[in-house]
Protein backbone atom coordinates (compact mmCIF):
# COMPACT_ATOMS: atom_id res chain seq x y z
CA UNK A 1 0.00 0.00 0.00
CA UNK A 2 1.52 3.36 -1.04
CA UNK A 3 2.19 6.03 1.56
CA UNK A 4 0.19 9.14 0.85
CA UNK A 5 1.14 12.42 2.48
CA UNK A 6 -1.42 15.06 3.13
CA UNK A 7 -0.89 18.78 2.75
CA UNK A 8 1.49 20.30 5.30
CA UNK A 9 -0.10 22.18 8.19
CA UNK A 10 -0.65 25.85 7.44
CA UNK A 11 1.50 26.88 10.45
CA UNK A 12 4.56 25.22 8.92
CA UNK A 13 4.02 27.03 5.63
CA UNK A 14 3.63 30.36 7.43
CA UNK A 15 6.87 29.85 9.35
CA UNK A 16 8.75 28.92 6.19
CA UNK A 17 7.40 31.97 4.37
CA UNK A 18 8.45 34.27 7.23
CA UNK A 19 11.92 32.71 7.30
CA UNK A 20 12.27 33.21 3.55
CA UNK A 21 11.14 36.84 3.87
CA UNK A 22 13.60 37.59 6.70
CA UNK A 23 16.43 35.89 4.80
CA UNK A 24 15.67 37.95 1.68
CA UNK A 25 15.62 41.19 3.67
CA UNK A 26 18.94 40.34 5.33
CA UNK A 27 20.50 39.64 1.94
CA UNK A 28 19.19 42.98 0.67
CA UNK A 29 20.72 44.83 3.63
CA UNK A 30 24.06 43.05 3.23
CA UNK A 31 24.19 43.83 -0.49
CA UNK A 32 23.35 47.47 0.14
CA UNK A 33 26.11 47.76 2.76
CA UNK A 34 28.64 46.21 0.38
CA UNK A 35 27.63 48.63 -2.35
CA UNK A 36 27.90 51.64 -0.04
CA UNK A 37 31.39 50.57 1.08
CA UNK A 38 32.45 50.27 -2.56
CA UNK A 39 31.06 53.72 -3.40
CA UNK A 40 32.84 55.30 -0.42
CA UNK A 41 36.12 53.68 -1.47
CA UNK A 42 35.81 54.96 -5.04
CA UNK A 43 34.94 58.45 -3.84
CA UNK A 44 38.26 58.47 -1.96
CA UNK A 45 40.17 58.39 -5.27
CA UNK A 46 41.60 61.94 -5.55
CA UNK A 47 42.49 62.00 -9.25
CA UNK A 48 39.73 64.30 -10.49
CA UNK A 49 40.78 66.96 -7.95
CA UNK A 50 44.48 66.80 -8.88
CA UNK A 51 46.31 69.47 -10.86
CA UNK A 52 47.91 66.82 -13.11
CA UNK A 53 44.63 65.11 -14.04
CA UNK A 54 43.87 65.73 -17.72
CA UNK A 55 40.60 63.86 -18.15
CA UNK A 56 41.72 62.67 -21.60
CA UNK A 57 40.82 59.12 -22.59
CA UNK A 58 44.37 58.27 -23.65
CA UNK A 59 46.41 59.77 -20.82
CA UNK A 60 44.47 60.67 -17.70
CA UNK A 61 47.54 61.43 -15.59
CA UNK A 62 51.03 62.08 -16.97
CA UNK A 63 52.66 61.49 -13.56
CA UNK A 64 51.12 58.10 -12.68
CA UNK A 65 49.27 56.86 -15.77
CA UNK A 66 48.78 53.27 -14.54
CA UNK A 67 47.32 54.33 -11.21
CA UNK A 68 45.02 57.07 -12.52
CA UNK A 69 41.39 56.59 -11.46
CA UNK A 70 42.13 53.28 -9.71
CA UNK A 71 42.30 52.31 -6.05
CA UNK A 72 46.09 52.54 -6.32
CA UNK A 73 45.67 56.33 -6.59
CA UNK A 74 44.34 56.57 -3.03
CA UNK A 75 47.19 58.13 -1.07
CA UNK A 76 49.08 59.19 -4.22
CA UNK A 77 52.30 60.97 -3.17
CA UNK A 78 52.23 63.12 -6.33
CA UNK A 79 48.75 64.54 -5.63
CA UNK A 80 48.63 68.32 -5.93
CA UNK A 81 45.27 69.99 -5.44
CA UNK A 82 44.02 72.24 -8.22
CA UNK A 83 44.69 75.92 -7.89
CA UNK A 84 41.59 78.04 -8.51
Amino acid sequence: MPIVFGPPPSGVIAVLLWLALVYGLLQLVRGTNRGLRRVRRFHAIPCTRCRYFTGETVLKCPVNPKAALTEQAIGCTDFVGEVD
